[in-house]
């Protein structure tokens, strides 16, 4: 959602918002709407209902890389209203400044902790290509999560880091190898999740917290039971600061 409001608020369209945590929640609200829905595998996907928008998961094909090779796989509501929003208002700098946050949506899927996921891998390489992000091991993140590599040692995280800046590509990559090998010995998480939080975390412009790592700390601080009060404050932040 905070992509959309950024494309309305940059274009001065007015709008509200509503946060509901159930079908049963949902309300009739007049055309034109849009809808941001995560209810269940047995949803249609996104379409045009009652004269509003409906978003939702939806499959479809990418390209992978320059190989030509093309995947199937799913454009989630986050993704799908990260493009909305720039068609809506394109060249915006507080769209520019949430693009990072189109990864969001295909990160917290479980998808990728079974196999290849396409969606996330192309999206990432185009905010690389572009300049949105980059991509840095974890060694380089200033203040992120170890989350699921279990194994790990932190003391050992911790020598490289100070020793990061002084040592060569060989010396970083025997090093990173011997950080995650305890990790890879693990049935959980994936070896796709495994190569994201230890050699690919996800860094854009004057972040000192990888996304994985803020994605974490924001559900580790969700209130139980879900809150709309806590979801808009949320949001007021990341669309002040670009940060959650």
């Amino acid at each position: 959602m905070a992509q959309l409001e950024a494309a309305f608020i940059d274009s001065g369209l007015s709008f509200s918002r509503r946060f509901v945590s159930s079908r049963k929640q949902m309300v009739e609200v007049a055309a034109p709407f849009i809808k941001v829905t995560s209810f269940g595998d047995d949803d249609p996907g996104t379409r045009l209902e009652d004269g509003g928008l409906v978003i939702s998961p939806k499959e479809m094909e990418f390209d992978i890389g320059t190989s030509g090779n093309r995947r199937n796989g799913v454009i989630e509501q986050v993704a799908q209203c990260a493009v909305l929003a720039e068609m809506l208002s394109s060249g915006s700098p507080l769209i520019k400044r949430l693009r990072p946050w189109a990864l969001a949506g295909a990160w917290l899927r479980d998808s990728m902790d079974t196999a290849f996921d396409a969606q996330y891998s192309r999206i990432k390489d185009l905010l690389c290509e572009e300049g949105s992000i980059r991509t840095v091991c974890i060694v380089e993140v200033e203040d992120c999560e170890v989350l699921g590599l279990s194994g790990i040692s932190t003391s050992l995280l911790n020598r490289m880091r100070r020793r990061w800046d002084s040592m060569d590509l060989e010396q970083r990559s025997s090093a990173m190898s011997d950080l995650m090998l305890p990790a890879l010995e693990n049935e959980m998480p994936s070896t796709a999740r495994i190569e994201e939080l230890g050699w690919k975390r996800v860094l854009s412009k004057d972040w000192k917290m990888d996304m994985a790592t803020m994605l974490h700390r924001a559900q580790q601080e969700w209130p139980e039971g879900g809150d709309q009060l806590h979801s808009s404050r949320l949001l007021d932040g990341l669309l002040r600061t670009g940060e959650l």
